[in-house]
């Protein structure tokens, strides 16, 4: 019976192996990444993370969105650490552009601004409701948008947080929407008062940039 189960484990091995390349096979480097996505990065959902980089992170290595691109990227000691998809704001509710300290950190975080407004029956009756503007309902509440592993950036609200992203699509109302474990990543890397964020239109100038990719709509 033993055996059999150890035969059956070294076959599941060999053909983990056979499918998937050498099991101790390094991870891909970041030109790698890009040149494998060079026909659809930016506009794709991929994330590349560095492990060895990223163990070296400190609350001073910068961060960078590319509004253009909608795309966030972690340096760290000159190197991408960390490539990652974001959602920014949408028109009416521009991200501002600009190179901001993290001013606040919160693990859970709920907006005081945005969220959905329900009735007494917790009901929606409110959808996308600004609690500025939108009445509640006699017995309703307004429920604040969930912002876990929130770093407000500006003292209007803009900020880094968990959320739902759309490829290559802003719409936000101003904050730069990061995927779960990546929001999570670097709220464990960041610190008040010392790390900073660059948000600007084009890539920044040390963005490496993809091999044959001139036809790109990243470049």
């Amino acid at each position: 019976m033993y055996k059999r189960a150890y035969t059956l484990l070294l076959l599941i091995l060999a053909l983990l192996q056979t499918a998937c390349g050498p099991l101790d096979a390094p991870a891909p480097t970041y030109a790698e990444f890009l040149e494998t996505h060079r026909d659809n990065y930016p506009a794709c959902m991929d994330v590349y993370m560095n492990r060895e980089l990223m163990a070296q992170a400190t609350p001073k290595s910068p961060i960078h969105i590319c509004l253009e691109q909608q795309r966030g990227r972690l340096y760290v000691n000159g190197a991408v650490a960390a490539d990652w998809p974001v959602s920014t704001g949408k028109e009416g509710h521009g991200t501002p552009t600009g190179t901001f300290p993290i001013l606040e950190k919160k693990k859970k975080h709920n907006s005081s601004v945005w969220g959905t407004i329900v009735d007494r029956n917790d009901i929606c009756v409110v959808e996308s409701a600004d609690s500025r503007r939108d009445r509640v309902p006699p017995g309703g509440s307004f429920l604040g948008a969930k912002m876990h592993n929130w770093q407000r950036l500006t003292g209007s609200g803009v900020g880094i947080h968990t959320g739902p992203v759309r490829c290559n699509q802003r719409v936000s109302h101003g904050c730069i929407r990061t995927p779960g474990f990546v929001a999570e990543a670097l709220f464990n890397i960041t610190q008040v008062g010392v790390s900073k964020v660059t948000i600007s239109r084009a890539p920044e100038k040390q963005w490496p940039g993809a091999p044959q990719t001139e036809t790109s709509t990243a470049h």
